[in-house]
């Protein structure tokens, strides 16, 4: 089963939790839970609770630790780890959104689209000067493209960073979507992306977080919808050919895994290849292991 719950807007990077005491108690929580692992601290036995995003449930399948130190890496830490493909994306999906909130390419020059990248534009993430300069290129001609290809097509836009949240299964989710745009007799729940490769409809299909943000959106606004990703890069919409029987497949999927995060008590580390582009690896017991208490005592 499905419950809606009324969307909500999001951020401009994604899904964040809301800020003060909500955060608070959820990181506070999730430090008794890392601090259980070492002798001398008391056991906390309920997981902190919050909607689950598309990553917690990819995090905890492939190494239930990262799911638990992911709350402790901060949006910019983590854009500082992906490095020059983070400030490309971000740059471009702000001035996007910016674009949008304004009316979108048919009510905004292509001028004003490039200030809003500039804007948000942050070079330091990159590696030097001259990754930087080509990423800083490339967006601009994505977005001088992007705003060619779309200027004389008006778009019915019904929200634009768009938080989205419902319960599924008795388990409660949330997506976000970059732009969701009126199609009549449903919805079309939008995402930017930046990244060279670019699936077809099939493949993206299979994606889990485009899947949960189907089934999120579908909640929320309560009428059909359809999850798509628009590749900046080849200047291309990409619809996912989600099939009814794979949607099914996909709330069941969703639910075990939502199952298995919300019984879980213990977070073991699941070392492997994947290690080496963790964002949580600075973190990790498996890679900075706690010192003796003796040692520690001596300091």
């Amino acid at each position: 089963s499905v419950s809606p719950v009324l969307p909500a807007r999001g951020t401009e990077s994604g899904c964040r939790s809301p800020p003060g005491l909500a955060l608070f108690s959820l990181r506070r929580a999730c430090m008794i839970l890392v601090m259980a692992q070492r002798p001398g601290y008391l056991i906390y036995q309920e997981p902190p609770r919050r909607p689950l995003t598309a990553r917690n449930l990819e995090d905890f399948a492939l190494c239930p630790q990262k799911f638990l130190l992911s709350f402790f890496v901060s949006p910019a830490q983590s854009d500082r780890f992906r490095g020059g493909p983070a400030a490309l994306q971000r740059a471009a999906r702000a001035a996007l959104l910016a674009c949008y909130r304004e009316g979108g390419p048919a009510q905004v020059p292509v001028e004003r689209l490039l200030e809003a990248f500039e804007a948000h534009w942050d070079g330091s993430l990159c590696a030097d000067s001259l990754e930087e300069e080509q990423l800083h290129r490339q967006g601009q001609e994505m977005l001088r493209r992007y705003h060619e290809q779309h200027a004389a097509a008006p778009t019915r836009v019904l929200a634009v960073d768009q938080r989205l949240e419902a319960e599924i299964g008795g388990h409660r989710f949330v997506a976000v979507a970059d732009r969701v745009d009126d199609l009549g007799q449903g919805t079309l729940l939008l995402r930017y992306r930046t990244t060279r490769d670019m699936p077809g409809p099939k493949a993206l299909a299979k994606d889990l977080s485009t899947a949960l943000l189907l089934l999120v959106g579908e909640a929320a606004y309560q009428r059909p919808a359809q999850a798509a990703i628009y590749a900046l890069r080849a200047g291309r919409l990409v619809v996912a050919e989600i099939s009814p029987a794979q949607k099914r497949a996909w709330e069941e999927e969703i639910v075990a895994r939502a199952a298995q995060v919300r019984a879980a008590r213990d977070y073991p580390t699941n070392v492997g290849q994947h290690c080496r582009v963790c964002r949580c690896r600075p973190l990790c017991p498996a890679w900075h292991p706690p010192k003796p208490e003796a040692e520690e005592g001596r300091q």
